[in-house]
């Protein structure tokens, strides 16, 4: 049950196109108009909560992860395409079943008490997270790694071509996991009593690609510095890196507790910024003088069939249900904090099907005429539809969801709404948590309604493995499927090499939507908010809202 509740979000929130398009999507949506920005205290702070860990490996409060954010470096970053950027690891090389890698590291990043960045500090990161609630479910493959000074050899049981998208993890120095506060590499560092933030000045940040064909100089005219001595024979790698000043000179840590008192003290200026959830139980409802730039996450909302069900055992008639949810009412649901997709993968990845896609979008003719391919029809003419079973059967489908969502039901009530006006009668059954979860194990459902926190590279192993009722670990998929094609198809997609990708995704993601034991309906977008006009240069993304930080340009 510990496992189902990380890797399901039961989460709440205070048209009927042709095609799916997303050129249109806002990244960046505005608060209320107001006639100036809000700086009532003129120094820049967040909120923190001593009540929870300062270990960016294990913290899960909201404030602490985005303090943590400036106080230590990823291994990488991802940015909102879930491209990798490099940071603290540069290069990477893999043996060619992607089970062997071998990661370059930066070790002109140093940590606060000015010790370099090292193989050691990362393979200690990786194995901490490894066995941590935040990020364990990540790494089901990873078998083990060791390190020198300058690489860090990681072992994977499965092939993951994608595996360095994993890595955007955070780096203690060696040693410190079991303190409250670990040895950080980030561009500010504690002060003293842990009340504030202040610059760390051996901070260098993530490598600049130099220009091909240009001399690199020892330092450059455009602000740019060499890590390394680059003159030294032998000496391949030559890392630029930008030089920065701190954009602040101190950031104050408050702490608000209560949900109440931080959006009073975001309002009032005592804090400055705040991420949300816009999907959780823990959406705060913000206002008056904000910013809100979105940005997206791999938490997938979807819907899947119990093939031991009466229908839900023919694929012909699950196929039907791929045109029968109308996902721009999901991202409605959402207040925009959201984007469509039937197939289980961001849609601005570069491996997106975009062709696909826009075959599976909401048509409920389509999808009758479906439903009666798959015999599934009105035969004795009472306007609702019937299967044959020797003689016509009426159909009910229970359709199962988390009550504590007003987006996830609104979905479903939906959807039973339109079944109705093609005759097929849905029953909707919006239970507590607990009460969700014992329906789903115990298979009392034809349809559930779910969301999971996907791995950056769009793996759903969890949900299409076929499912041991004995030992079920982290495994979600709770359809009784007994197909294990999905997997072969999903192990194929991981071990592809960048060419072959795009065409072994969109293979799984075809045979996804022909068995249709898995509908996808789209993903969350997350927020950071900061108060208009008061900042600019945010470049939030998944694994770090405050990525580029040092780039920010507070208006005075």
């Amino acid at each position: 049950m510990l496992a189902l509740s990380m890797l399901f979000a039961c989460a709440s929130c205070a048209s009927n196109p042709s095609t799916l398009t997303y050129d249109n999507i806002p990244e960046s949506t505005g608060g209320k108009d107001v006639e100036r920005s809000a700086a009532a205290d003129d120094v820049f702070s967040l909120n923190s909560d001593s009540q929870y860990s300062f270990n960016p490996i294990i913290a899960t409060n909201h404030s602490n992860q985005l303090v943590c954010s400036l106080v230590y470096e990823n291994m990488v970053e991802l940015d909102n395409d879930f491209n990798v950027i490099k940071n603290i690891i540069v290069d990477w090389d893999y043996s060619e079943d992607f089970k062997s890698w071998i990661f370059t590291i930066d070790n002109s990043h140093t940590f606060h008490d000015g010790t370099p960045v090292t193989g050691r500090d990362l393979r200690y990161s990786l194995e901490r997270a490894v066995t941590s609630d935040r990020f364990s479910g990540r790494f089901a493959s990873f078998q083990g790694a060791s390190y020198t000074d300058d690489k860090l050899y990681v072992t994977l049981g499965i092939g993951d071509a994608q595996f360095m998208k994993l890595l955007n993890i955070p780096v203690i120095q060696y040693g410190t996991h079991g303190e409250d506060y670990p040895g950080g590499s980030g561009p500010y560092m504690y002060n003293e009593d842990h009340t504030q933030l202040i610059p760390y000045e051996g901070y260098v940040g993530p490598p600049i690609e130099p220009e091909e064909d240009e001399e690199e100089e020892e330092e450059s005219e455009s602000g740019f510095a060499l890590a390394g001595d680059a003159e030294e024979e032998g000496n391949a790698q030559q890392i630029l890196h930008a030089e920065y000043e701190h954009p602040v000179d101190v950031i104050y840590l408050k702490e608000y507790t209560d949900a109440g008192s931080v959006i009073s003290a975001f309002e009032d200026s005592l804090i400055d910024v705040v991420i949300n959830d816009p999907s959780s139980y823990t959406n705060l409802g913000y206002a008056s003088t904000n910013e809100i730039h979105t940005y997206p996450t791999t938490n997938l909302h979807y819907v899947v069939f119990n093939e031991m069900g009466v229908l839900g055992k023919y694929s012909n008639f699950r196929y039907a249900m791929n045109f029968a949810f109308d996902r721009s009412n999901f991202v409605d649901l959402l207040h925009g904090n959201a984007v469509a997709s039937p197939v289980a993968m961001y849609p601005t990845c570069a491996d997106y099907p975009t062709e696909l896609a826009n075959n599976l979008v909401y048509d409920l003719d389509m999808c009758k005429t479906v439903m009666e391919n798959a015999g599934v029809q009105d035969y004795d003419g009472d306007g609702m539809l019937e299967y044959m079973s020797g003689t016509p059967q009426e159909i009910e489908l229970i359709f199962v969801v988390c009550s504590d969502s007003s987006a996830k039901t609104g979905v479903v009530r939906q959807f039973a709404e339109d079944m109705a006006t093609l005759g097929l009668k849905v029953t909707v059954k919006e239970l507590s948590w607990d009460k969700y979860l014992t329906a789903l194990e115990e298979g009392d459902f034809d349809l559930y309604y779910g969301e999971i926190k996907l791995r950056n590279n769009f793996d759903i192993t969890e949900l299409v493995q076929v499912r041991d009722e004995d030992e079920p670990g982290n495994n979600l998929n709770f359809s009784r499927s007994t197909d294990t094609s999905y997997i072969t198809y999903v192990n194929n997609y991981l071990a592809a090499r960048e060419a072959d990708r795009p065409v072994l995704f969109r293979n799984l993601a075809d045979f996804v939507a022909q068995n249709a034991m898995l509908i996808p309906i789209g993903f969350e977008k997350q927020q950071i908010i900061c108060h208009r006009g008061v900042v600019k240069g945010v470049n939030a993304n998944y694994g770090n809202p405050l990525y580029d930080f040092m780039n920010w340009e507070f208006v005075e």
